[in-house]
């Protein structure tokens, strides 16, 4: 097995240089999006200026809040915001927008016992913006603390059409599949057959859905980032290679 005779394919909406490091090392990708975001335009009583501080998952949460024209009308330059990992932060200051706090770990689930912990929001007013496919569980922790307002800034859909390449390279090709969220799995399982490539998820939420729905996943990525998850195959591709190399000596 050669790193070079490969093929990852990528399963997240959007390109993104995240993935950057694994053409360096010479390992070919595949795109298919495996799921669509838009903008949800709903709840125009919203008032963001009542909220002391805003909340950021994702950067499809930022993206979708700032282009929304309703917003765009109650001069959002002027909130403060708390964000997890840098790539949200970079975003948002793209926006001129004061990022007061970025949580130091990528995982949603632990960001209401870091913001506990810090104080920052407790007892104070906070939006919170996410998708419409978010769990409940950093929400309802969340007001344990502070009076929470949620806000769903878009909504995912999954694909529902076959990608007729992907199914030629899922039957003839080696393939190492990434998964970035459970929908983009739920997506995938509905149009292919997951026995016919290896799993690779970005993280123990997606992993987590990955095994409750009987299959598991080869590799699943320590740093909930798509650096990490490239790290991760580096890696693994690396240790197999070792090996190879200590069994012909």
């Amino acid at each position: 097995m050669g790193v070079k005779d490969e093929i990852i394919i990528l399963t997240n909406e959007f390109l993104s240089d995240g993935f950057n490091s694994l053409k360096e090392k010479g390992i070919k990708t595949f795109h298919s999006p495996m799921i669509k975001t838009y903008m949800r335009i709903d709840d125009e009583s919203l008032n963001i200026h009542e909220h002391d501080f805003v909340i950021f998952t994702s950067k499809n949460g930022v993206k979708y809040f700032f282009q929304n024209n309703f917003i765009k009308k109650q001069n959002p330059e002027n909130i403060k915001a708390i964000s997890i990992g840098s790539k949200t932060e970079n975003l948002i200051n793209e926006y001129k927008v004061e990022n007061v706090y970025t949580a130091k770990k990528n995982y949603s689930d632990k960001l209401s016992i870091e913001l506990k912990k810090t104080g920052i929001i407790n007892s104070k007013k906070v939006l919170l913006v996410q998708g419409n496919l978010a769990k409940n569980k950093l929400s309802e922790n969340l007001k344990k603390f502070c009076y929470l307002t949620k806000f769903v800034a878009y909504n995912t859909e999954i694909i529902k059409q076959k990608n007729k390449q992907l199914e030629k390279l899922l039957n003839i090709d080696n393939t190492f599949t990434v998964f970035t969220s459970p929908s983009c799995f739920e997506s995938f399982i509905n149009l292919y057959d997951p026995n016919k490539t290896n799993i690779i998820s970005i993280g123990d939420s997606t992993s987590s859905y990955i095994k409750s729905v009987g299959y598991t996943p080869l590799i699943t990525s320590k740093m909930q980032t798509y650096e990490g998850i490239s790290n991760s195959i580096i890696s693994y591709f690396k240790n197999i290679n070792d090996d190879i190399s200590k069994n012909k000596a």
